[in-house]
């Protein structure tokens, strides 16, 4: 098992960019690429998970690049040039039948307890240069993907040990907190392409943020697989 310290570097800044119905961007890829990505079992698949890289596509903002996470299985992550709304978690996948309140209360808890553990800041970004970054952003996929009724494998040979290893630090029945929130996360949907999340409003600059105020509300657990 791999060192557990993770190094964070989140700085303190306040944003007052305008929230927006809709973003022009463009998947780029996963973080670490086919080499570095963690490999995740989902179902008879085998799937790499970690942060999904994207770039803004106009605006002032064109040409930066943010990273997140993937809450649709039924479409692919591609490179085209996508205009996404903006909608609640609840609302997403699009298109598709709704994940509803509950669902979207249990992705949104697993962020934030990864925010908590300092793997990622409140926009979703993290310190690349982080101990594990590849394993842990693997592992917030992973119990994502989980909270909305995939049938992560989290036990099989095909799960990359080191992701294995911080999902379950991640989802530890007695550090995990079920009822943290993350304010402003959204999701971005259109059809044709993967939905992904969204922090409203995002920040100038690709790391900021210290941590917003948890909210809390009653909301089941996410459920841990261990499928052999």
């Amino acid at each position: 098992m791999k060192n557990r310290f993770a190094i964070a570097a989140v700085c303190a800044l306040t944003a007052t960019v305008a929230v927006a119905d809709t973003v022009d961007a463009q998947y780029v890829g996963i973080a670490g690429g086919y080499q570095d990505a963690t490999r995740l079992k989902v179902g008879h698949s085998t799937y790499l998970a970690g942060h999904m890289v994207h770039e803004f596509t106009s605006g002032p903002r064109s040409g930066e690049r943010f990273s997140t996470f993937c809450i649709d299985f039924s479409e692919r992550a591609t490179s085209t040039d996508t205009t996404y709304e903006i909608v609640e978690v609840a609302d997403a996948p699009m298109p598709g039948t709704p994940y509803g309140q509950a669902i979207s209360d249990a992705i949104n808890a697993v962020v934030a307890n990864a925010v908590e553990l300092g793997w990622i800041d409140n926009q979703l970004q993290a310190d690349t240069n982080q101990t594990d970054y590849y394993a842990k952003m693997g592992a917030i996929q992973a119990a994502i993907w989980e909270a909305f009724g995939s049938p992560v494998r989290i036990e099989s040979y095909r799960t990359d040990g080191d992701l294995a290893d911080y999902y379950y630090e991640l989802t530890n029945p007695q550090t995990f907190d079920d009822t943290l929130r993350l304010n402003g996360l959204k999701a971005m949907v259109a059809p044709g392409v993967q939905d992904m999340l969204y922090v409203v409003p995002l920040p100038p600059a690709a790391f900021a943020g210290a941590g917003l105020l948890m909210g809390i509300a009653g909301v089941r657990s996410v459920r841990r697989r261990r499928n052999a």
